[in-house]
């Protein structure tokens, strides 16, 4: 029950950082902003869920973890309910920061707390179903957006998301066990680790390129003629499912084997996939290739959680939480700003050639940074 009111947190935190890409065109004329305008709308979540993963260390010296996921979970109860009376573009776009905010400090938290419920032995599947949830905002949550947004009651997405946060601030109090405050949860010793370092390098590089790659693929796939836009709310649909059963299958299957041998062999995977794609191939080995792609993506995340959360003892795991979810963000910026430059040379493929080669760098530093832990700490 803890595992479940913990994904479910996932689930909400998640829909709130996508949701916005498939509201934009049903909100740009009543907010009237253009196309820098919306990118700043995109990038809001992010910024808020930066700063939120960050301060995690600081808050969790003063408070429990189950606290602070309480706090930070029905702060963003309040910052979704507040997007209905948003009448302005800068209104919302300080909600969207306040909630990013929120979300960033809740999913470290409950990172963290998924770490405490399962000895080391067993924390890839946990993590795993933890993560789960978080997949599963993609195939329910954006079709229910875009349903929401068509009929034009866009804002009732945030209603829902709400509700969701408050049914996760209850069963947290109910189910995740209290733990004290962690005095010990300091950010700047977990740097003087070389493999926090090499996990937390790795985290960056994987995630800046396969999120932004996700994001730009909407108007490839719709430009080059494989998908129009009006019928992909299926794709995403079946590949976000095929991420949630990826995250919830495979993490059994990584305890034993290894949690860094299993990240390798997915990371490996990953790698080939955004080589394959780069060359243009044809609809049908594209699917099968997306396929396969979400399914590694999504496994390897859990496994990678656990692995990195074995090389320090609990009551730095809040602080390493938050530190695993500000490189996420700083990854997603950087990569971006990369790709942006890059897709107007070589097309979206001069992308994938860089993701590619992201994807291997990622591998890189596990397999020459960091050990399996045979002791966790």
């Amino acid at each position: 029950m803890a595992v479940l009111a913990l994904a479910m947190s996932a689930f909400v935190l998640n829909l709130n950082s996508n949701v916005m890409g498939a509201l934009l065109p049903f909100i740009r004329s009543e907010f009237d902003f253009a196309d820098d305008g919306a990118a700043w709308l995109l990038a809001a979540a992010g910024i808020g869920s930066a700063a939120g993963a960050f301060f995690v260390a600081d808050v969790a010296r003063g408070f429990g973890r189950r606290t602070v996921l309480v706090a930070s979970l029905s702060l963003f109860v309040v910052a979704s309910l507040l997007h209905i009376v948003a009448t302005a573009y800068w209104a919302l776009f300080a909600l969207r920061i306040l909630a990013g905010f929120a979300t960033g400090l809740a999913y470290a938290t409950a990172s963290a707390a998924a770490a405490d419920i399962a000895p080391y032995e067993r924390r890839g599947a946990v993590m795993g179903r933890f993560n789960a949830g978080m997949f599963l905002a993609i195939p329910l949550g954006l079709p229910l957006a875009v349903w929401l947004a068509a009929t034009g009651y866009w804002s009732m997405t945030f209603v829902v998301q709400a509700v969701v946060g408050a049914i996760a601030v209850v069963m947290s109090l109910r189910c995740v066990p209290a733990l004290p405050a962690s005095p010990a949860g300091r950010r700047w010793p977990l740097l003087k680790n070389p493999e926090v370092v090499a996990v937390l390098l790795s985290t960056m590089l994987h995630v800046g390129s396969f999120f932004t790659v996700v994001q730009m693929a909407t108007s490839w796939l719709d430009t080059s003629g494989v998908v129009a836009k009006e019928s992909q709310v299926w794709v995403w649909v079946g590949l976000g499912a095929l991420s949630v059963v990826g995250s919830a299958l495979f993490g059994r299957f990584s305890d034993r084997v290894g949690k860094r041998q299993f990240v390798l062999v997915t990371s490996a995977i990953l790698v080939v996939c955004f080589i394959v794609l780069a060359r243009g191939p044809s609809p049908m080995v594209l699917l099968l290739v997306g396929c396969v792609l979400a399914l590694s993506a999504a496994a390897r995340t859990g496994p990678l959680q656990a692995l990195i959360s074995g090389l320090v003892p609990p009551e730095q795991l809040g602080a390493l939480m938050g530190l695993r979810g500000f490189c996420m963000q700083v990854g997603v910026f950087l990569f971006a700003m990369a790709a942006a430059g890059l897709a107007g040379r070589l097309g979206f493929e001069g992308v994938l050639v860089l993701a590619a080669g992201c994807q291997f760098l990622s591998y890189l530093a596990i397999r020459f940074g960091v050990r399996e832990p045979s002791k966790p700490a």
